[in-house]
């Protein structure tokens, strides 16, 4: 293995590693609802009908994004073709995207009481 390579893997594990962590920690949360966007405030407790439910079903948005991420290294790693490669190795990390925003939006839909 070069050794570029394995710096990136030990990086790129990390990162998976926060996002699964992310999440772990939003599906243990009890009390609180859980936020989804860094730059907005979280729900009141208030403005949500299930609490628990809300918050793992966020908590498996950043778990399956850390898995992607992953996994998208994993496969961009054998691929022999270059560009293939570097579509694999960014993929896993920039295609979830627009998925989780709508998975978000979803759950605001679902679980969100009306103003």
């Amino acid at each position: 293995m070069e050794v570029e390579m394995l710096i990136a893997l030990v990086i790129i594990s990390i990162v998976a590693m926060i996002m699964v962590l992310i999440g772990i920690t939003q599906m243990r949360k009890k009390d609180d609802p859980v936020g989804f966007y860094n730059v907005v405030d979280p729900p009141k407790k208030e403005e949500i009908t299930d609490i628990i439910q809300w918050n793992k079903k966020h908590g498996h948005i950043w778990i399956v994004y850390g898995l992607c991420i992953e996994l998208g290294f994993g496969l961009g790693y054998f691929i022999p073709i270059e560009v293939l490669k570097m579509v694999f190795l960014t993929g896993g990390v920039v295609i979830p995207l627009p998925f989780m925003i709508h998975r978000h939006h979803s759950l605001v839909k679902q679980y969100q009481k009306s103003r």
